[in-house]
């Protein structure tokens, strides 16, 4: 699931990784990211981003998971790191738990 809404940010988050942490906020939550939400996020996604591009490998391996294919139009680095940040907002407990 993680995979498939990176995908989704990516395709059609926008160009910055802020445009693209807001769109999965909006899609998720229903509201925009707070500064701290924001600026954590961007140096999450800037830390696997190095790490992948350094280990493509890893990379494709993660993207082998799911039923799901991983689009070939998006860089298998970028969609996995994005994959990780999109674990973390599907795991908030304000998306996990609605009042």
């Amino acid at each position: 699931a993680a995979r498939v809404f990176a995908a989704r940010i990516l395709q059609s988050g926008g160009a910055t990784d802020a445009d693209r942490l807001t769109f999965a906020f909006r899609l998720s939550l229903q509201r925009p990211p707070r500064d701290e939400e924001l600026k954590t996020l961007t140096q999450l996604v800037e830390k696997h981003r190095q790490q992948y591009n350094a280990d493509k490998p890893a990379a494709e391996e993660l993207l082998k998971v799911g039923e799901a294919k991983a689009p070939d139009t998006v860089d298998h680095a970028e969609i996995a790191a994005w994959t990780s940040v999109a674990r973390v907002i599907l795991n908030l407990h304000e998306t996990i738990t609605r009042n």
